[in-house]
């Protein structure tokens, strides 16, 4: 009786009985001669028996695209065998088992490419490093010169509870004209602080001292927290073959620029958010980057994915984009478990998805009631008056139940004059949430309007530089403004605001930019080259996140100081635009090959 082929432990599989007396029945001996020799079975990139050349050649192709040594080969071997009728093999090979399909020639291997754990560690060091002096250089904390963010009046809602009092000669540290990097710290605590996770880093800085204290203090933790971040997300991402450390790379480079990392030496909630965001970026990076049977990576990337959604999240309560899209890709993320079956895989993401909206539950409703309590009349003017009168026409003061004559004072935030004289305040006033859920609503039956509105909060991210609040440090001969709130172009009347706007150049480019990463997103699942489908995700990712906050920035306050409201989403349209040439370069010879085999006709 003749059973199946046999594959001894040298990996050569013997043709079959019946087979071998069918070649030489029907055929020539010379054909019969080679059906009767042995047929070598491939066993992927470590097979017993294989030269040096061949090993170096599967080398180079593991590190130029490693997710060929991470995709799932049982999948792909059953795909193979049942199109071509093929055989499957087990041998050993190099001390451990290794299981092939044979199909027209092509094995693909279930072994899994691990670069050593010494590189991996190199690396992320390495990487680690580097972060460290773009933040440093950044922020002058390693040149001996601090740049900073001078404080509009916002600072004082955190500072004030971690108990320190600017050492100037009004203890204040807004309008100064510069930045205030002294202060005095064991002073008590005021009573109602904002609740925020940037006044929770500013605590841990300041500690238990009592005296004079450097705000310089809290920028080295913002730097050796970034440092941090960006070590564990290049370990993660480097599981997959260490080339893949270069996903990080959008995420860093825009903090090498002066108009991201200088927030770090501030005291408004926006460092934090920032810190958030970068770790989002650099743990869905190294999500993408590699697979599910990477669990140690992905646990490890999740961590990122989740805690800088926290962070931002509670930072400031306009960062609640942020922590969707990460509990969107921590749900979306597949882990492999040991011994698990395959509905298994999708445990791990969704828990730690829910565990992030549940951790975020507390903190981000106190900050919101912190901020209805304090703020709900001047935000809710700001919408009125700045976006929606403007925006829509006149007729808008009668849907949101404002006296006709509030449409003159279209265009004036609360800010720097307050609403005196302004028609139709005193109603808002009264009722700041009823109103401004009527604006909302007269804003959604208006998409035009709505649509205007985004655009010009994407169009604000051009504003970056925010030069209206200084960088350099103040000392006692820096001259005060003579404005009482110098809130530049970007807030206190709409000609100013338009004026501004008209004298960009190219003020069509971040909403372009903004589309084409989201439709970079999702076309990834068409992408063939695995560097450029993690890029093209990154961008969709940074894109739709920036496109969340420039929103949520205008529907919460209007206008008023637009170009700082989304200046979070400037820095992730940065990462938008280098993900996207990122993604362009990785698929060149991708694209080139196809090219060359098109033309050939092969």
């Amino acid at each position: 009786m003749e059973g199946p082929p046999d594959v001894p432990v040298g990996g050569v599989q013997q043709p079959h009985g019946g087979e071998g007396r069918s070649a030489r029945r029907h055929c020539s001996p010379e054909r019969a001669e080679r059906a009767e020799r042995p047929t070598p079975v491939r066993s992927g990139p470590v097979t017993a028996g294989r030269g040096v050349t061949a090993l170096a050649s599967d080398a180079a192709v593991l590190w130029i695209d490693p997710a060929a040594g991470h995709r799932d080969p049982r999948r792909a071997g059953r795909r193979s065998a049942r199109r071509s009728g093929g055989t499957r093999a087990s041998t050993r090979s190099a001390g451990r088992r290794v299981t092939t399909t044979r199909t027209e020639g092509a094995v693909q291997d279930r072994g899994r490419h691990r670069p050593p754990r010494w590189s991996r560690l190199a690396v992320s060091l390495v990487a680690a490093v580097l972060a460290a002096l773009v933040v440093g250089l950044a922020t002058g904390l390693l040149t001996g010169r601090p740049s900073g963010a001078a404080d509009n009046g916002d600072g004082i809602r955190l500072f004030c509870g971690a108990g320190l009092i600017p050492a100037t000669p009004t203890e204040e540290a807004n309008w100064m004209g510069g930045v205030v990097l002294d202060f005095t710290s064991g002073a008590a605590p005021c009573a109602d602080p904002a609740p925020s996770s940037a006044g929770v880093l500013l605590g841990a800085a300041v500690g238990g001292s009592a005296g004079p204290w450097s705000l310089t203090r809290l920028g080295w933790l913002y730097l050796l927290a970034v440092a941090a971040v960006t070590a564990l997300g290049v370990w993660a991402a480097t599981a997959a073959g260490v080339g893949r450390a270069l996903l990080v790379v959008p995420a860093l480079v825009p903090l090498a620029g002066p108009d991201f990392s200088r927030f770090f030496l501030s005291t408004y909630g926006e460092p934090a958010g920032l810190l958030g965001t970068y770790a989002l970026c650099v743990g869905a990076a190294a999500i993408t980057g590699t697979g599910p049977s990477h669990r140690a990576a992905r646990g490890a990337a999740l961590l990122l994915v989740a805690g800088g959604g926290l962070l931002a999240a509670t930072a400031k309560t306009a960062y609640a984009p942020v922590m969707l899209v990460a509990v969107l890709v921590c749900a979306a993320t597949a882990v492999t478990t040991r011994g698990g079956r395959r509905w298994s895989r999708h445990v791990i993401g969704p828990a730690v998805a829910v565990a992030v909206v549940g951790a975020a539950v507390l903190p981000v409703g106190a900050a919101q009631q912190w901020q209805a309590r304090n703020y709900a009349g001047v935000n809710t003017h700001n919408l009125v008056y700045t976006l929606l009168l403007p925006e829509v026409g006149p007729e808008a003061a009668a849907m949101v139940g404002l006296p006709p004559a509030a449409s003159s004072g279209a265009g004036r935030s609360y800010y720097p004059d307050g609403p005196a004289g302004v028609p139709g305040a005193d109603v808002v006033a009264a009722d700041p949430d009823g109103i401004r859920t009527a604006a909302w609503k007269t804003l959604a039956t208006h998409p035009a309007a709505l649509l205007r509105a985004v655009g010009v909060a994407l169009q604000s991210t051009q504003g970056r530089d925010l030069d209206y609040l200084p960088r350099e440090r103040w000392t006692e001969d820096t001259p005060r403004p003579t404005a009482v709130a110098p809130v530049g172009e970007q807030g206190a009347t709409a000609g100013n605001l338009r004026g501004w706007l008209g004298g960009m150049r190219l003020p069509w480019w971040p909403s372009l930019l903004t589309a084409l990463g989201i439709a970079a997103g999702l076309a990834s699942v068409r992408i063939r080259p695995e560097g450029a489908r993690a890029l093209a995700r990154t961008a969709g990712l940074a894109a739709s996140t920036a496109l969340g906050v420039a929103a949520v920035a205008v529907l919460g306050d209007g206008y008023f100081e637009v170009a700082k409201h989304t200046w979070l989403a400037a820095y992730l349209l940065d990462v938008t635009a280098l993900s996207l040439a990122g993604a362009v370069l990785a698929g060149v010879p991708t694209l080139a090959r196809r090219t060359g085999a098109w033309r050939t006709g092969r």
